[in-house]
Parts: structure tokens; C-alpha cells; sequence
């Protein structure tokens, strides 16, 4: 509100608008060009798999995010070590590898030992070439027989079942989180020492 006798402000509310508005009408040619490119991807990767190699399935980090799975980038030398897979194999034939990755859990590793197991329970060698011990080894000629696998991930991600709310139990609640922790690092730490005491105790009754 204006006071005293001073000048009336101009708000400069008549703008050409419609230079300033943007419309997307190019939205159903635009999902078609990439519904093509798609194709044409999957046409130059048959009869590999058209979205590439396989990948880990891992949790993604921070406490907001970490109840859910999705794609990671390589699985680990460990779960190809379980899995039975040499790391140099791997990348041949369309299994993605990751050096650096370390598995923290025994249920996110297996999940993905699994997940190899499974992929080459399927993989078929289109391959001229006699190996030794392999089982999966197809000509050339079966070639048309393959079906390319055009699904999003090469193996769909698993959906973890949670269960719902709980009254908790008595002995949850004499639990003490915080002392187990402790007593578990003290442990750890003083191996090495008790270790030695041991030895120079036995040492010396001897």
C-alpha cells in the first residue's frame, strides 16, 4: 500500500507472455524416436541381451534409502569366486565387474551369487570353438533357435518382502544394543594381547 504523496509505483504487469511459454508438443514423437532407437540397439546387440551385461542387484546407501534394492555396477571378485566364474571370464560373456566393490552382508552376496547362478543356468555359448567340461556349448547353426532376452535388467530385481508391525518381545527389550557393540570391539582389540599373556603365562609356569 502506498503512503504519503510520493509516486505511483509501476508494477509492469503488461509483458508479452507468450514470448515466455513453452509447449511440448513434440512428446509423442519423441517417445516414438526412442522406442526406435531402443530397437535398433537391441538389433545390434542380438542375440546378446538387449540391455547389456549383467549387473549386481545392492542396497543403495543412507538409512532413507537403504530398505529397497536396485542396479549396481559389477559384481565383486568374492561373488564370482563363489559363483564359480574366473574375473577375466566374466566380462566375455556378458557379466559386469566391479574390483573396487566389497560385499558387507552374507545375504547381499548371496542374493547376487544367485543371481549369477541363475544367468548361467541360462547363458548359451554360440560358439564354434569345443571347450572342455562345458556343458552349454551350442553352434553357430541353433543361432536363429535363440530368443534375445529384452528384459530391462537381464534378470528382474527381487522385491524383499518386509513384515508389518509387531508387539516387541521381552527379550528385545533386555537387549542392550549399545554394551553388545562395545564388548565386541573391546574383543576384537584385545586378541592380540590376551593372546600373548596367554603364551607368556604358559612360558613361564613351564
Amino acid at each position: 500500500m502506498v503512503k504519503h504523496n510520493n509516486m505511483v509505483p509501476r508494477t509492469n504487469v503488461m509483458k508479452y507472455w507468450q514470448r515466455f511459454v513453452r509447449v511440448n508438443f513434440n512428446q509423442p514423437a519423441q517417445a516414438k524416436r526412442r522406442q526406435q532407437k531402443r530397437a535398433e540397439k537391441a538389433a545390434k546387440l542380438a542375440p546378446r541381451p538387449a540391455a547389456g551385461n549383467l549387473r549386481p542387484v545392492v542396497k543403495p546407501p543412507s538409512l532413507r534409502h537403504n530398505f529397497r534394492l536396485r542396479i549396481g555396477k559389477g559384481f565383486s571378485t568374492a561373488e564370482l569366486k563363489q559363483a564359480g566364474i574366473h574375473t577375466r571370464l566374466a566380462p566375455t560373456i556378458g557379466i559386469s565387474v566391479d574390483r573396487r566393490r566389497r560385499n558387507r552382508s552374507v545375504e547381499g552376496m548371496q542374493r547376487n551369487v544367485d543371481r549369477l547362478k541363475e544367468y548361467m543356468g541360462k547363458l548359451v555359448y554360440l560358439t564354434n570353438r569345443k571347450r572342455k567340461g562345458k556343458k552349454n556349448v551350442d553352434s553357430r547353426a541353433k543361432l536363429k533357435e535363440c530368443k534375445q532376452n529384452t528384459h530391462k535388467h537381464v534378470i528382474p530385481v527381487p522385491r524383499i518382502k518386509y513384515d508389518g508391525a509387531r508387539a516387541i518381545t521381552a527379550d528385545e527389550k533386555k537387549f542392550m544394543a549399545f554394551s553388545t557393540l562395545r564388548i565386541a570391539r573391546a574383543e576384537k582389540r584385545l586378541v592380540g594381547p590376551r593372546q600373548k599373556a596367554k603364551a607368556a603365562k604358559a612360558a613361564k609356569t613351564d
